[in-house]
């Protein structure tokens, strides 16, 4: 049994952003903010003690924990502390596991950091960004590049020596001189991770809402083709292993937790519209917050939808995620898991990507070529 990764969802932020479609909300859209939290980390505490039982009889450590949101670092000190420490008292959780905490640099100093640090949190995801205010606005982040940059030099200071930051580029306005800027002060933090993220306007939020409108102009699709090329070798010549399609990192410093999800090993998610994959069966939660709450309390479940996975959507599965990774798809691996092999089970995909560039084969390794890289949609939709 591969070790287990848990997932723990915060879906409260202090500020919704205008190009989120995440499953958060802000604070204040609650007149009751308080209860709604205190009653969400509740629930969130007692569908672990559920969960950790199901791990236990699966005889599997947990070997990743990563709280995301939302932004999991706008709740209290002690709100962090009960939850992070009760998540590692009841489930089996390995003694060298990696724990991620996602941070927004406006929700986040000294003691909160230092707190995270000494509850045994071993990982800082920072949502950066951008480092150009005016971008940052147009995002409608709740932070500033200066408090980006005190975020990640008192997380230094606090002892995290494992710090991701998260970059976005093709933000409507964004030129390539404010990209290159950025990349380059985020070069300056010398961060273990960094992601970078092409910005996709979701329908409905203000953001989609003032491009369509004509408000804000998309950006350029050559330019951003361009601007992802452009992180890849700058990131590549600084040191960075590009190992995943929007990651990079130092080497020994890729994410352990995303990893498990890529290679489609077993996780448990916990909270509002948090998935699991357990024994080929994939289940997700309740979204609303308050929803969440009210049926954990009710029955000690939110699982609002699960799907049994087949062998073919095991596989196929196993296909998508697994080209994401830049090492691709080990072929013998995959007949050790399934019993055939991938030319077997996927000959005219893997062929018509081969064909138009997308794929590349050594007999070992099927894995995305460079140009596949940004059509990759077009390479793995052929495994659907």
């Amino acid at each position: 049994m591969p070790g287990l990764g848990l997932y723990v969802h915060i879906p409260f932020c202090t500020k919704k952003c205008d190009y989120c479609d995440f499953n958060s909300c802000s604070m204040d859209s609650f007149d009751d903010a308080r209860e709604i939290v205190d009653g969400y980390l509740e629930a969130l505490l007692r569908e672990a003690e559920i969960q950790s039982a199901a791990a236990r009889e699966l005889g599997a450590k947990v070997v990743t924990v990563y709280l995301g949101g939302g932004t999991p670092t706008c709740l209290s000190e002690e709100s962090l502390r009960l939850l992070v420490t009760a998540v590692l008292r009841v489930f089996p959780v390995a003694h060298n596991a990696e724990i991620t905490v996602e941070a927004n640099p406006g929700t986040v100093d000294s003691r909160k950091l230092g707190l995270l640090r000494d509850i045994g949190v071993t990982r800082l995801s920072i949502g950066i960004q951008s480092l150009d205010d005016s971008l940052l606005a147009r995002l409608g982040r709740a932070h500033s590049a200066s408090d980006s940059i005190r975020a990640f030099h008192v997380a230094r200071e606090a002892g995290f020596d494992n710090i991701s930051v998260d970059l976005i580029y093709a933000i409507p306005g964004q030129i390539m001189k404010d990209w290159k800027e950025t990349l380059d002060g985020a070069l300056e933090f010398r961060p273990e991770h960094i992601s970078t993220y092409g910005l996709m306007l979701e329908e409905g939020t203000p953001l989609w809402g003032d491009v369509k409108s004509g408000k804000q102009a998309p950006c350029d699709e050559d330019l951003e083709i361009d601007m992802y090329y452009l992180a890849k070798d700058k990131l590549e010549l600084a040191g960075y292993r590009h190992y995943e399609i929007s990651n990079f990192a130092l080497p020994g410093y890729e994410s352990r937790h995303n990893i498990v999800y890529w290679r489609l090993e077993p996780y448990i998610g916990l909270g509002a519209g948090a998935h699991s994959y357990v024994d080929g069966e994939r289940r997700s939660n309740l979204t609303d917050p308050t929803d969440y709450l009210r049926s954990i309390k009710s029955s000690g479940s939110a699982v609002c939808e699960s799907e049994a996975f087949s062998k073919a959507d095991e596989m196929s599965t196993v296909m998508i995620l697994g080209l994401r990774m830049v090492a691709g798809v080990s072929e013998e691996e995959f007949r050790l898991r399934f019993g055939v092999s991938m030319r077997d089970a996927f000959g005219t995909a893997i062929e018509k990507g081969l064909a138009l560039g997308l794929l590349e084969w050594d007999r070992e390794r099927l894995r995305l070529t460079r140009r596949g890289l940004m059509l990759s949609n077009e390479a793995m939709g052929e495994f659907l």
